[in-house]
């Protein structure tokens, strides 16, 4: 068995635990209960439901509830099962976000800034300079606020000092995402 398969199924696994409750647990620790291998016809597919379980509901509300329980390592699996485009730094909400929009229902309620950081986030990636970095943050109209750096340096996970002028926390955040990655390509082609 490939190591890819045995993933696989650990993940099954550990998701159809995820969603017993603590009762049926501890039945299953105690022996008082087991689990059941039972082949099904491909039309039962569990990722399958989720779909069925999307296309039937009614409102944002719904679907939320339907997502709640789900942890971001579910979400992720549920992703990638339906080739749906994420990245390992997405929140729960924004997984949810992108499962719900692939099956073309409105979308969950995920901060508008959030996205708009999101979006920053991958400029900053693609710049090749801090030079240029600097001139992204400086002139970007969300980011005209020290409140909505501070904002966006939480959301790239920088730390920064929030008793900082704006000048420097501006320079904190195009250091840590573009300079790490300069510095990064540099060892690497050594």
């Amino acid at each position: 068995m490939a190591k890819k398969n045995v993933e696989e199924i650990l993940q099954l696994m550990l998701d159809t635990i995820r969603h017993l409750s603590e009762d049926q647990v501890l039945k299953l620790c105690t022996g008082k209960a087991t689990l059941q291998y039972e082949e099904l016809s491909t039309e039962s597919d569990p990722y399958e439901q989720i779909r069925e379980e999307i296309d039937k509901a009614e409102d944002i509300k719904e679907i939320e509830q339907l997502f709640k329980n789900h942890t971001k390592k579910s979400l992720i699996s549920i992703c990638k099962y339906f080739q749906i485009a994420m990245k390992s730094t997405d929140t729960k909400a924004v997984l949810t976000n992108k499962i719900v929009a692939h099956f073309g229902k409105a979308t969950v309620k995920v901060g508008e800034e959030s996205m708009e950081f999101q979006e920053i986030q991958q400029q900053l990636e693609k710049i090749e300079t801090i030079k240029e970095g600097k001139t992204l943050i400086n002139n970007h109209a969300t980011l005209k606020t020290k409140v909505n750096l501070i904002k966006l340096a939480k959301t790239l996970n920088v730390y920064i000092d929030p008793t900082n002028k704006k000048k420097d926390i501006q320079s904190r955040i195009v250091e840590s995402i573009v300079g790490a990655r300069l510095r990064g390509k540099g060892i690497r082609e050594r």
